[in-house]
């Protein structure tokens, strides 16, 4: 191997070694920032008190009855009706209008007699009075004798809202005051219609909220409701289906606290961690640059061509070196080579002079191998015929050839 090989072969080793330590450092330094910081906006709860955004937003209401609020913050599960409901249970009308449909009332009414639970919450003097079978006025003595009804779960209650007119049945309506004598003008009649009841409540307090607050009014309204609902559960007729409001308002919101601070994000794939690193991008140049010097450096002047085989050469040129000596009949030449190569070796194995001759080196072969020492010395003399040309038979040339080959083989000579 000549130097510039080795030169290439050191050149190559030391820029592959050189890339394996810088890639093992970077893939060290990428490890080392898996993660990165970021300037983030954190808020946090301000505590439980409200406070409006600043934004106006309009949007659209269904107005809702007070006690529809009331009754769902007590856990009751509230369905609306446009009509007579598909179970039965309790209904409640509350402040229907003065219009409402003749065909949907006898609905209503039918439905009570299969089982329904009926509540009617009518204000001061309202249309329905007559369909229902009701009527309000001052004058007690005109009107039929009231039937008072004790209930059981009502007896906790004391004092209701009253006014100047009273709630009376009609004549030929069954309806019975459901409060205690010394609560005259009463505003609360019930009325049993086949299997279930029918009750009205006529009275303006129990629309509002500043009215269910006053008396006992709102610890009625709880008490029938839990006892005529099944399963906490209860309808409420809705009498006015597409009426909706738009509105205007702030929203209520928790107040929030917001500050920046730096936080750590881990990498979500690998391209944002070379961005991250400024050493991807030296790294990535010095790639470049690798890149291009391997391209350059191995670029190819013309078409391969394929190598000759080495050993192919060698027996090429033995053959065409022998066939230009048994041209010229010029054994003595090539004996003279073959001898020369023998010898060389045999000196530098035995230690002999560089100028030693045949005979002793024979002798020296004789202290260690007599048989290869007695075969060199039955040659001797046709080497010498050979040299001085006084025989240039190719037979014995062969026999010389293959005895001193066969010598190098046992005595395991090299050049």
């Amino acid at each position: 191997m000549n130097d510039r090989k080795i030169l290439d072969l050191l050149r190559g080793y030391s820029i592959f070694f050189l890339c394996l330590f810088i890639f093992a450092m970077w893939g060290i330094n990428l490890f080392s920032i898996s993660q990165t910081e970021k300037n983030v906006m954190i808020s946090e709860d301000g505590g439980p008190d409200l406070v409006e955004e600043p934004a106006v937003t309009s949007f659209y209401i269904k107005p809702l009855p007070l006690l529809y609020y009331y009754f769902l913050e007590l856990g009751y599960k509230i369905e609306f009706v446009r009509g007579v409901p598909a179970q039965h249970g309790l209904l409640l009308v509350i402040d229907p209008p003065s219009a409402i449909d003749q065909a949907t009332l006898r609905g209503l009414f039918g439905w009570v007699r299969s089982g329904g639970n009926l509540v009617f919450l009518l204000p001061d003097d309202h249309a329905l009075d007559r369909y229902v079978g009701i009527a309000r006025d001052v004058h007690a003595n005109d009107l039929p004798e009231d039937l008072m009804l004790r209930l059981p779960y009502l007896d906790e209650i004391e004092t209701l809202s009253t006014n100047r007119k009273g709630l009376h049945r009609q004549p030929g309506m069954s309806f019975f005051s459901v409060m205690p004598e010394p609560m005259d003008g009463s505003n609360i009649l019930m009325s049993f219609r086949g299997s279930g009841r029918m009750m009205v409540i006529g009275h303006s307090d129990y629309l509002t909220g500043k009215g269910l607050k006053k008396h006992d009014n709102l610890t009625l309204i709880t008490r029938l409701v839990e006892h005529m609902a099944s399963d906490r559960s209860f309808a409420i007729f809705d009498a006015f289906p597409k009426s909706y409001i738009k509105a205007r308002g702030r929203r209520m919101v928790r107040d929030r606290l917001s500050y920046t601070a730096r936080q750590k994000f881990d990498h979500l794939s690998f391209w944002s961690l070379l961005k991250a690193n400024p050493v991807s991008w030296v790294l990535l140049q010095m790639l470049v640059a690798l890149t291009v010097y391997f391209i350059s450096t191995g670029r190819r002047f013309g078409r391969p061509v394929a190598l000759v085989d080495q050993g192919q050469r060698n027996v090429s040129y033995v053959r065409s070196i022998g066939r230009m000596l048994a041209e010229g009949n010029n054994s003595c030449y090539a004996l003279s080579e073959i001898l020369y190569g023998f010898a060389a070796a045999a000196i530098k194995r035995y230690g002999l002079d560089s100028m030693a001759q045949l005979r002793e080196i024979v002798a020296a072969v004789r202290e260690g191998n007599v048989e290869v020492a007695d075969r060199l010395s039955r040659i001797e003399r046709d080497i010498d015929e050979i040299l001085n040309r006084r025989n240039d038979s190719p037979e014995l040339l062969l026999r010389v050839v293959r005895t001193l080959e066969w010598a190098r083989k046992e005595l395991k000579l090299h050049d």
